[in-house]
C-alpha cells in the first residue's frame, strides 16, 4: 500500500511547528540564563521538568552561553591551608551550597588558585595542578635544581630543599600568556602555565612550566634590580598580561611579565610594610590594571595604580572602607586581617570567622565560622553546571515525580525578563 502524498501545505504547516519549538527552546534558555550561577541546583531542577529541557541544560552550548550571559564566575569555595599537630594539609570549605563536597587534600600545601584550576605541593617537592569539581589533576615535573647563568654571570639556584621558601609559583590558563583571547569562563581542560619566580642573595631568576609540552622552560629574562628581600608564597594577582608578587617586607610587588619575560620591581606607598594579613593584591574591575587592599586598624583602604598627566604609574587611595559599617560587632573585638582577594571580593579573617566583602554591593558574608588553624586562604572561582549525569539521574525513579511550573510574564531586549517559579 503506497503512502498517501502529503496533504497542500503540510509542509509550510511543518516548517512553522520547528520554527515555533526553535522559539520556545530560545524563551526558555533566555528564562535559565537567569539563574543564579551561585546556585547551580536551580539548573539541575529545571532539566528534571522534560526532556526537552534536560536537553537544553546538558548541551555544551547551553553552558558556554549561560557563561557568557554571567560572564563573572561565583566563589564556590574558599580552599585553606591548614596546619594541625604539625601536618600540613588543604581543606575545601564550600560557599556555595550547591557545590559538591570536595575532600580535604591531606599533606598538600595549596599555593595558588586561578581560572578553575589549583597548584598544590608536598613535602616531597611534588606539584600537581588540580580541579576540584572535577578531580582530575595532573602531576608536573620536577622542577629544575638551576636555572641558567644570569645576567651578572653567577650561577642561579633555583631550589635548595623545599623550593617554595625563597620563591613564588603561580598558575594560569596558557590562553593568557601574550594578551591571548581566552575568556577564562570554560577552560579548565585547556592547557595551563605555571610560573615560578624566585631570587638569593645575588640575583632574581623565574622558569615557566607548559603543561603542553611537559616541561620546565628557563627562558631569557629582563631581571630586576635585587630587592634585597625574598618573595613571599601567598596569592599573587593577574592583571592585564602580568602576574604580580609580594616580598615579605611588603614594600614592593615583583611584576612578571608573560609577553616579554621581563621582571621589574614596583614600590608600594609608604605605610604599606607590615605582617601578613594587612595587605593583599587586587585587580580593578577593568582586569588590566593592579591595585591593593591595606588594612589599618579598623580601616580598609583601597589603592589602585593609574597614570598621571605625564603617563607615568602612580599609586592612588580611590577608596575607603570602614568595618564597622558592614562586619557584625562580634567580628571586631580586634582589628581584622586581609587574606585573600578574588573577583571583587575581599576575604577578612576576623575573631568570628572569615568573611567576605563584596566591593560592588557593599554586603558582607560570613563563609567560615571555625578558622582555627587555618593559615593562608585561596578563593577556588569557577562557573559549575550540571552535565551529562543528568541523563542517569532523570531516569532514577525518585526523580520522576518532580514537578517545575514556570509563567513566563515577559522578555525585553533579551536583558529583563520577569517570570514566576514554582518547584515542588
Amino acid at each position: 500500500m503506497e503512502p498517501s502524498p502529503p496533504r497542500p501545505g503540510s509542509r509550510g504547516r511543518i516548517g512553522k511547528a520547528t520554527h515555533l519549538l526553535w522559539l520556545v527552546d530560545e524563551l526558555i534558555e533566555e528564562v535559565l540564563f537567569r539563574f543564579s550561577p551561585d546556585d547551580p541546583a536551580l539548573l539541575f531542577r529545571a532539566a528534571l521538568v522534560c526532556k526537552r529541557w534536560r536537553r537544553l541544560v546538558s548541551d555544551p552550548g547551553f553552558r558556554r552561553r549561560f557563561r557568557e550571559f554571567h560572564r563573572s564566575p561565583p566563589t564556590l569555595g574558599i580552599l585553606c591551608k591548614t596546619v594541625a599537630a604539625r601536618f600540613t594539609h588543604t581543606r575545601f570549605y564550600r560557599t556555595s551550597p550547591s557545590c559538591p563536597p570536595i575532600r580535604d587534600r591531606r599533606d598538600w600545601d595549596v599555593l595558588d588558585s586561578r581560572h578553575g584550576r589549583v597548584l598544590m605541593a608536598n613535602a616531597l617537592d611534588k606539584l600537581v595542578v588540580w580541579d576540584p569539581i572535577t578531580e582530575d589533576q595532573q602531576e608536573l615535573a620536577p622542577l629544575p635544581r638551576h636555572a641558567g647563568r644570569a645576567p651578572n654571570g653567577s650561577l642561579a639556584a633555583l631550589c635548595a630543599g623545599a623550593f617554595w621558601t625563597n620563591g613564588s609559583l603561580a598558575v594560569l590558563c596558557a590562553g593568557a600568556a601574550g594578551g591571548g583571547s581566552c575568556d577564562h569562563l570554560d577552560c579548565h581542560r585547556n592547557p595551563f602555565l605555571v610560573v615560578f619566580v624566585g631570587n638569593d642573595s645575588e640575583v632574581m631568576f623565574s622558569c615557566v612550566y607548559s603543561s603542553e609540552d611537559g616541561t620546565w622552560r628557563s627562558e631569557p629574562t629582563v631581571a630586576a634590580h635585587h630587592p634585597h628581600d625574598r618573595l613571599e608564597m601567598s596569592s599573587s594577582a593577574f592583571a592585564g598580561n602580568a602576574l604580580y608578587f609580594l616580598f615579605l617586607r611588603r614594600t614592593k610587588i615583583l611584576k612578571y611579565d608573560l609577553g616579554t619575560r621581563e621582571m621589574s620591581v614596583i614600590h608600594l606607598p609608604p605605610g604599606s610594610d607590615g605582617v601578613y594579613g594587612e595587605l593583599a593584591l587586587m585587580t580593578m574591575e577593568d582586569n588590566s590594571s593592579l591595585g591593593f587592599a591595606r588594612r589599618e586598624g579598623y580601616t580598609l583602604n583601597l589603592w589602585s595604580m593609574e597614570a598621571d598627566p605625564n603617563g607615568a604609574m602612580r599609586w592612588t587611595q580611590s577608596r575607603v572602607i570602614e568595618h564597622e559599617t558592614l562586619l557584625p560587632v562580634d567580628a571586631l573585638s580586634i582589628p581584622p586581617y586581609v587574606v585573600a582577594f578574588a573577583e571583587g571580593m575581599i576575604f577578612m579573617k576576623t575573631c568570628d570567622g572569615i568573611f567576605s566583602i563584596d566591593l560592588k554591593s557593599c554586603q558582607s558574608k560570613n563563609v567560615l565560622c571555625n578558622d582555627y588553624g587555618i593559615q593562608k586562604v585561596f578563593p577556588y572561582i569557577s562557573f559549575y553546571a550540571p552535565g551529562t549525569a543528568l541523563i542517569i539521574l532523570y531516569n532514577m525513579p525518585m526523580f520522576r515525580t518532580c514537578s517545575v511550573s514556570i509563567s513566563i510574564v515577559r522578555i525585553v531586549n533579551k536583558k529583563h525578563v520577569c517570570c514566576t517559579t514554582t518547584i515542588i
